[in-house]
């Protein structure tokens, strides 16, 4: 197989990734890039998928004042909601929105039994190379990340 059929399934694959995704954000708020990019932050944060307002601010890069619009704006769409803490009720946390919450675990959980059906499909041995193959494009990725930031 050469590199430009390589390049073509991917990005055939991509395409489908993408279409398919679009579908399923249907039922969800309009997000841009950087609503992802802070709901990503929140999701992996911790458990709770709750931040720090003063978290979000410094991951973020912006002031404080522009944090809370921010959130005020999600808070409207159901995207997240502030939370007081029950220790300190000078700190403010931020969450994902229980509505927005939900959906994505409903998403996450249909993803997982689509993965599992397409392993199933694939067989054990072809379910080996594909994991295997993901694990060492990413590595050979991260590597280059690391070159290319070290220059």
């Amino acid at each position: 197989m050469d590199s430009k059929n390589v390049l073509n399934q991917m990005g055939r694959l991509l395409d489908l990734f993408r279409k398919e995704l679009k579908n399923e954000m249907r039922d969800l708020p309009p997000l841009r890039q950087k609503d992802f990019q802070v709901l990503e932050y929140i999701w992996t944060a911790n458990p709770e998928h709750s931040v720090r307002m003063s978290d979000l601010t410094q991951f973020m890069e912006v002031s404080p004042a522009a944090t809370s619009q921010l959130i005020n704006s999600y808070e409207m769409q159901e995207i997240a909601q502030r939370v007081r803490s029950t220790e300190d009720r000078r700190a403010n946390f931020v969450q994902i929105h229980p509505t927005l919450l939900k959906k994505i675990e409903d998403k996450m959980e249909d993803l997982n039994t689509r993965t599992a059906a397409l392993l199933d499909y694939l067989g054990p041995e072809d379910s080996e190379a594909l994991e295997r193959i993901l694990t060492r494009t990413l590595e050979w990725d991260s590597a280059r990340a690391n070159e290319a930031a070290a220059e």
